[in-house]
């Protein structure tokens, strides 16, 4: 197995301690309307507004949170892929 291929598998397997991926539901924005649907609803419409605002916030917070979680993994997997490519010198055979 070429060395890309040990990359892929190792990523592949998690270990149990290994936390699971965050799912991030990104938000709806509000539907465009007509003039008079926005006069009429005018505070339904700045409510709208306002919800699809906190979403994306919370919704670029969980992206960031994720973000540096997947980093970690990969620092971590990376250890892990070096400590397997020293001892496996000793193990003979080929790359």
């Amino acid at each position: 197995m070429n060395r890309l291929g040990v990359i892929i598998a190792a990523l592949a397997i998690s270990g149990p301690d290994v936390v699971s991926a965050q799912w991030c539901d990104p938000p709806v924005a509000p539907e465009l309307t007509t003039i008079e649907l926005a006069k009429d609803f005018r505070e339904e419409f700045k409510a709208e507004f306002t919800q699809y605002f906190r979403d994306a916030s919370l919704y670029t917070a969980c992206l960031d949170a994720e973000r540096a979680r997947i980093w970690e993994e990969m620092q971590f997997t990376a250890q892990r892929y070096e400590r397997f490519l020293n001892d496996s010198k000793s193990w003979g055979g080929g790359e």
